[in-house]
């Protein structure tokens, strides 16, 4: 076998990111069942006649045969699997689409590429296909679903000092980031208290968030949320993506502007006014 030909390998990928290099070229992250995110060159993709654009185009599932490099893998032909039309053809579902490829590009690292994968061309199918009273409860079930395959599944139903189920009666609880879970107000002071450091101050962070929405992340299909309640749920899964990789996602930005659109002023998310020392979270 020639050295190049010991280089080479094929797999199935999904695209979850382009950008340009050069003038001809382009950077492509790509997400493989086998061999997790690659990145890879596509050489001359933005000429007229190349053979490899099909491949750069964003949520696109391809069959790739690519060449090792020592920082860039080079791509050397595809063949179109996937496009999804359904998703390019409504913009909710490209917004949720193009999320979900932002989330596993800066997330999935360190989970089983396996099942990142095969959730993401699931989660991919089943948007192409939804209604669009299904759009916003798939986008949400993904989030949760990524999470859980990443070892970051906020613990929802339970106390995480106590592990008592919660009292659905209650109006909020309090939620740590850096805990994963949910207290309530008398056990996050008393940690708080607990874990002072020794200038006196606490690095702990808390937010307040409603059982109502807790209660919707646990079932998310349930007809019986509104619009209003899906906005509340969808900024939590943004405030607790954005605290495990510690920066923004842009993605969210048009997800959020979209959900939001329809909702008249008066029924835009409030903030909680309870507990003036933890800050709410921005419903």
């Amino acid at each position: 076998m020639s050295p190049i030909a010991a280089k080479t390998y094929t797999t199935d990928v999904i695209c979850l990111r382009t950008y340009d290099f050069g003038e001809a070229d382009q950077i492509l992250h790509l997400y493989s069942s086998e061999h997790g995110r690659i990145s890879a060159i596509a050489k001359g993709v933005k000429k007229p006649k190349s053979k490899l654009v099909g491949a750069c185009q964003l949520l696109n599932l391809s069959e790739v045969q690519l060449s090792k490099g020592k920082n860039l893998d080079l791509l050397i032909q595809y063949q179109p699997r996937e496009s999804f039309p359904g998703i390019r053809a409504d913009l909710l579902k490209l917004s949720y689409a193009l999320l979900f490829a932002e989330l596993v590009n800066l997330t999935a690292a360190e989970a089983d590429s396996h099942l990142v994968y095969a959730e993401l061309k699931n989660a991919l199918h089943l948007l192409d296909q939804a209604a669009e009273a299904q759009i916003i409860p798939l986008g949400i079930q993904y989030q949760l679903d990524l999470l859980e395959a990443e070892g970051y599944h906020p613990i929802l139903s339970e106390c995480i000092f106590t592990g008592q189920p919660l009292d659905w009666e209650a109006p909020f609880y309090s939620f740590s980031p850096q805990l994963g879970g949910m207290a309530t107000s008398e056990l996050r002071r008393k940690h708080q208290a607990e874990t002072v450091g020794l200038d006196g101050l606490n690095t702990d962070e808390w937010v307040n968030v409603s059982t109502s929405t807790l209660r919707l992340l646990l079932n998310p299909h349930d007809p019986q949320w509104t619009a209003l309640q899906f906005c509340k749920a969808q900024k939590f899964l943004r405030y607790y993506f954005q605290k495990v990789v510690e920066k923004s996602m842009h993605a969210y930005d048009l997800v959020l502007s979209l959900l939001e659109t329809p909702l008249p002023e008066q029924a835009r998310p409030e903030q909680h006014t309870t507990l003036p020392a933890v800050p709410p979270l921005q419903e």
